[in-house]
């Protein structure tokens, strides 16, 4: 029951990361530390489910509903605000460079707030960096500010406030856009919500982050566990069947990697083969990387191997092969191959759920190239994940690899 168990749960998981890596652009992967192209996102937003059980503003797209007035096109979006929070931003897309475009809203209090008249002096205008003037202008004898308090607030912060208390003014907002040329502009409310995971500090959508460090740290680890079992098998072999000189040899450096303490060396090795790149950024070849850590892991493995080919190579049934004149590859792939292999797939289900931690340790150290669930996680709590209450971006890659160690878990229990 245990494997069937182990089994579904990591079929679940596969069809995850299927559907996360759908989920996401390649362009998006490839930008992710690059910051000025999230620029536009809201930063430190809450996950878009948050809107779902609390009240915070979720990010939407507005729908126009377009009127002609002697001449001019005009593009009227209707906001209903029902939340407690206040939008991050209002992003207006689509705007015709270079041609005349008046924008302005209509409050739910009955109050028209003149944003921007003039021209467009780019396709995509925000509220808070292109019309903070013309909302001061307008709404400071309703806010009474001082000046200080002016310079505290965003231009999104005082449109949506009823007052100078800042309380949250509900209702419906009617934002009208006129152009005079045959564009159709867009509207887009950026509110305190965005994506699944939110976002961090610089606006990154963190669930683009969370998958990347997710193909990043499978690949790295499934390919590592391969390299792992694949030499231990050889050399194990090698030390166990063959024998002679090579094979005390063998024996030998396998008990020196098994007494080798891992993480001190695995971390100096690290640092002599890699280069420091932009940001601090460990640089260094993944292969020699993966290298490196089999290198430093496989002992054991190895060892056990050897171990097992030596107990099989003294059964009758082999030594009457051996003189009946079957050949030492006969005698591997029938005999001895056998019981390794099994071992081998049983112990890599365990090796791998080893390896992902490990990958993780070291990307949250920063000795591991790309970006990882290690690196994502060390890079939250820098952020202050941890202590400004954004519990998810340290919870979902560590959900996410206890899941998977349960089911290679299960799996390698061997029961049902």
């Amino acid at each position: 029951m245990g494997r069937k168990a182990g089994v579904a749960i990591l079929v679940i998981f596969a069809l995850f990361v299927v559907f996360s890596n759908t989920s996401v652009s390649d362009e998006d992967m490839a930008n992710w530390e690059n910051l000025n192209y999230w620029k536009d996102n809201p930063r430190m937003a809450y996950p878009s489910w948050f809107s779902l059980f609390g009240d915070r503003t979720p990010t939407v797209f507005l729908e126009p509903s377009l009127v002609e007035e002697n001449g001019s096109s005009v593009y009227r979006f209707s906001y209903e605000h029902a939340y407690h929070d206040k939008p991050s931003d209002v992003r207006f897309y689509g705007l015709p460079y270079g041609e005349e475009v008046e924008i302005s809203v209509l409050r739910p209090d009955g109050i028209r707030v003149p944003l921007y008249r003039g021209i467009a002096t780019s396709s995509n205008l925000s509220l808070n960096t292109n019309m903070r003037a013309g909302v001061i202008s307008s709404l400071s004898n309703v806010l009474n500010l001082s000046e200080a308090g002016y310079v505290l607030l965003t231009a999104t912060q005082m449109l949506f406030s009823r007052d100078g208390s800042m309380e949250t003014l509900n209702g419906e907002y009617v934002f009208e856009v006129r152009l005079a040329g045959n564009a159709t502009p867009s509207v887009e409310i950026l509110g305190t919500c965005y994506g699944l995971l939110g976002t961090d500090s610089y606006g990154r959508d963190m669930w683009v982050g969370f998958v990347k460090g997710m193909n990043n740290t499978l690949y790295l680890a499934f390919f590592t566990t391969v390299i792992i079992v694949a030499l231990g098998v050889l050399i194990g072999l090698i030390s166990g069947y063959v024998g002679g000189a090579l094979g005390e040899f063998i024996t030998f450096l396998l008990e020196v990697l098994v007494a080798l303490p891992m993480l001190p060396i695995l971390v100096v090795l690290v640092w002599l083969f890699s280069t420091q790149g932009y940001g601090q950024q460990v640089r260094i070849n993944p292969v020699l990387f993966m290298f490196l850590v089999a290198l430093l892991t496989l002992g054991k493995f190895a060892k056990t191997v050897r171990m097992m080919a030596i107990r099989e190579k003294v059964n009758e049934y082999v030594k009457a092969a051996v003189s009946m004149g079957a050949g030492t590859l006969w005698v591997l792939r029938r005999h001895i191959l056998p019981p390794v292999g099994e071992f081998s797939l049983r112990y890599s289900t365990i090796l791998l759920a080893r390896i992902v931690a490990l990958v993780s340790v070291f990307g949250f150290f920063g000795l591991i190239p790309g970006t990882n669930w290690g690196s994502f996680m060390i890079e939250a709590m820098n952020q202050g994940a941890l202590y400004g209450g954004y519990w998810w971006w340290i919870v979902a890659p560590g959900l996410a690899m206890a899941v998977l160690s349960a089911g290679l878990a299960f799996v390698s229990s061997g029961s049902g």
